[in-house]
């Protein structure tokens, strides 16, 4: 009888799981794909393409807030029928009705893990992949709409009119991460996308070449310029950020900056020594000494990352596993059998309790003030919330 007890709310907690995850994923997929149609102004075939690198990263949120959804949904309607209390007056402790899901919710925790993983290694490289083989045609349909075109990475077009494949009297502005800006201007030009070198590249007629308020040259007949397609994307994620790497990388990139912060260390005592030896106090506070300075203290935070970004994928996975720690006492508690109400008074203290503990220990770890560990912070205290209202079921 306890058996098919178990598998009766397994089978009813699963049902209403799957439906929800199926409309929350679609509608977060449909969401993303909408706003990099708004960024970047991509045509019918590469958003076909981007669907399935969103879907990892759909579900990365999804599954935890629609499992607690089914959990609370069974549970309230349940205790509203007065279900749990005819087991409680068998004799069949409160335990052994939340055993089933607690189990299911810690199995699929460390496929959330996975889930939010994959999203990092193969969801979001495929999205940043199809958007710049996709920037040729993207840049073609802006600028023919709204005669310009520029991202934040220092790259903009501005053309009198766009006919066919030509641009008309481009304006090309590039502004370097060190440097003076440069503008070029052509009576007319053509893009074209090199796959191969990942680079935009662009064919001008009669180009001029101008630095600040000085020319640096004129180029009458055909000259070509080559532009990254990092930074002709609008948008894009920077791919030496920790949190881009897969869990397998991460610890081999803190090694690689282990050793890269100990050569800094070497070179600023170097330097520090060299200065303290040849009697020149006055060179101790230099450009070098500043710069080897902002290295450690820049390698020190990405360290922090990188050492907490695991810890992070983690308790994010397993709050699969707490949300329903706390969602079943709660929603025994509510006696509700509407579900939205249910899950409203569940989700409501992770709204207001987990993130933002979540987000305390994750920037706190992040800059090195609190150890990697404490981004479980938001776990912990659900758990204890939880045991306290699991003690009520029990008493009650």
């Amino acid at each position: 009888m306890i058996a098919r007890f178990h598998l009766y709310i397994l089978i009813e907690v699963l049902k209403l799981f799957s439906i929800a995850l199926v409309a929350a994923t679609s509608l977060i997929m449909v969401g993303g794909v909408v706003q990099q149609l708004i960024a970047e102004g991509l045509g019918p075939l590469a958003i076909l393409q981007l669907m399935p690198y969103f879907l990892p990263l759909a579900l990365q949120f999804a599954v935890p807030a629609t499992l607690l959804f089914a959990v609370c949904s069974v549970y309230g309607r349940m205790s509203a029928d007065n279900e749990i209390l005819a087991l409680k007056s068998i004799g069949l402790p409160p335990n052994r009705i939340m055993t089933p899901t607690l189990i299911l919710a810690f199995l699929f925790s460390p496929l959330a893990v996975w889930t939010s993983d994959l999203a990092v290694s193969w969801g979001k490289p495929g999205i940043n992949r199809v958007i710049m083989n996709s920037i040729e045609e993207i840049v073609y349909r802006v600028l023919r709409n709204h005669r310009s075109y520029s991202t934040s990475k220092g790259f903009s077009i501005h053309v009198q009119d766009v006919q066919d494949r030509w641009l008309i009297q481009p304006t090309i502005n590039l502004h370097p991460e060190s440097g003076q800006p440069m503008t070029i201007t052509a009576t007319k030009g053509q893009l074209k996308l090199d796959p191969q070198s990942e680079k935009l590249r662009i064919q001008l007629y009669d180009a001029q070449w101008d630095m600040g308020s000085e020319v640096m040259g004129s180029f009458p007949g055909i000259s070509e310029e080559e532009i990254p397609l990092n930074r002709a994307t609008r948008k894009g994620a920077d791919q030496n950020s920790p949190s881009q790497y897969a869990l397998r990388d991460i610890g081999n990139q803190v090694n690689i900056q282990l050793a890269s912060l100990e050569t800094r260390k070497d070179e600023l005592a170097t330097t520090v020594g060299m200065d303290l030896m040849s009697g020149r106090f006055d060179q101790l506070d230099n450009p070098t000494s500043h710069n080897l300075v902002w290295q450690l203290e820049d390698g020190g935070r990405r360290l922090a990352k990188l050492r907490t970004e695991p810890w992070r994928r983690w308790a994010m996975g397993f709050s699969c596993f707490f949300f329903i720690w706390l969602g079943i006492p709660l929603a025994i508690s509510m006696k509700s059998a509407d579900y939205w109400t249910s899950f409203g008074a569940c989700f409501l203290p992770i709204l207001l309790v987990y993130y933002p503990l979540f987000a305390l220990g994750l920037d706190r770890a992040k800059n090195g003030i609190w150890p990697a560990y404490s981004v479980w912070l938001g776990n912990l205290i659900l758990f204890l919330i939880g045991l306290w209202l699991m003690r009520r079921v029990y008493r009650h």
